[in-house]
């Protein structure tokens, strides 16, 4: 309580300001964690969907291996592979004869066995980009043709 003639904040107001502005810093303070979190998320998911499209290329233009599976592709590398980044071929299936001679349709059945007896000429080959933090996980299925 003030007395007539005395000037200034009492200890009160002056504890409940700073609980308010303390309460409002800790706000804006989150708010820019989680903006900038949430920007390196996008930076590396962008850069895993193309460091995907460049191993899909690099893929697609290797040599066709009869029977191959994950080590036959394994050895190709990404061009400019970001550090921190790692492109692995997770899984080659193959196709089992059954269905069209072509790149299914997405409506049509197809078959694909992860065990080789003899390959036709098609495989399916799941690829997958990751950054080391686990932030960007990138995956895709392509088809692979023989070509000869």
């Amino acid at each position: 309580m003030r007395r007539r003639g005395e000037a200034g904040e009492t200890l009160a107001e002056i504890l409940v300001s700073t609980t308010l502005m303390g309460i409002i810093a800790i706000g804006i303070i989150g708010s820019i964690a989680t903006v900038l979190i949430s920007t390196d998320i996008d930076r590396k998911v962008s850069q895993a969907e193309t460091v995907l499209r460049s191993y899909v290329a690099a893929i697609q233009d290797t040599t066709y291996v009869d029977c191959g599976g994950t080590s036959a592709y394994s050895s190709v590398t990404v061009p400019n592979m970001p550090l921190r980044f790692t492109a692995t071929v997770q899984q080659v299936q193959y196709w089992k004869g059954n269905g069209p001679t072509v790149v299914p349709a997405s409506n049509q059945a197809v078959s694909f066995d992860g065990a080789c007896s003899l390959d036709q000429g098609l495989q399916s080959i799941d690829l997958r980009v990751e950054s080391a933090d686990k932030r960007a996980i990138e995956t895709v299925t392509i088809y692979k043709r023989r070509t000869t």
